[in-house]
């Protein structure tokens, strides 16, 4: 299971923006990073579905043009799934995502599954300086594939929340979240790039 589990900056704010963009729908994609001794690094974040959470093969297509794109970056792969779900109290890994989760990590064996905690994002974005209070929910619950099944892993996910808040609102301000595509909307529009490459610059 390695050690903490990293989810950067990069990563944060696609899955949030993914997230804003849809707010009522439930939404997924994969994370790319790194694997060093069985712990991950979460570098980035690509957008898979909106709308057909539950779609298999749609996920499956998407995998594999993921898979093809990290094998021309040096050192980058898939190092995990991400969900959230269509109803802002639920923090589960579904059936349906437990299925695609166990698709990625047939693939790549340590990779992690994170769901967004709704009432997390709350208390981050109402929180001073953009840092949640020690007792505060975490962003995100970790799943780590244990066997064949899923278990939730507290405790043992780093997230980089410094100055989230402030990002969030100034990339909603320029429309960020309207410009991130997935791949159920490359599907409809193939000009749009769902691998979002400078989306968000780097802090």
């Amino acid at each position: 299971m390695g050690g903490d589990h990293t989810l950067e900056r990069t990563a944060l704010l696609k899955i949030l923006l993914h997230a804003i963009k849809y707010p009522a729908f439930g939404v997924n994609g994969v994370l790319l990073g790194s694997i060093a001794n069985g712990t991950v690094t979460a570098t980035d974040a690509v957008p898979f579905v909106h709308n057909f959470t539950t779609l298999l093969p749609a996920f499956e297509t998407a995998l594999c043009q993921v898979d093809n794109h990290t094998k021309t970056q040096s050192g980058v792969q898939v190092v995990g799934y991400y969900q959230a779900n269509e109803h802002n109290k639920d923090t589960q890994l579904s059936g349906a995502g437990k299925q695609l989760a166990t698709k990625v990590a047939t693939l790549w064996p340590s990779a992690i599954a994170v769901v967004l905690d709704p009432e997390g994002l709350r208390q981050l974005l109402q929180s001073s300086g953009g840092e949640s209070p020690s007792d505060a929910r975490p962003l995100f619950t970790l799943h780590i594939k244990d066997g064949r099944n899923w278990v939730e892993y507290g405790g043992r996910l780093k997230v980089h929340t410094a100055g989230i808040p402030s990002a969030l609102e100034q990339l909603s301000a320029e429309g960020k979240h309207r410009q991130l595509a997935d791949f159920e909307d490359h599907m409809e529009d193939v000009s749009l790039d769902w691998l979002n490459a400078g989306l968000i610059k780097a802090s």
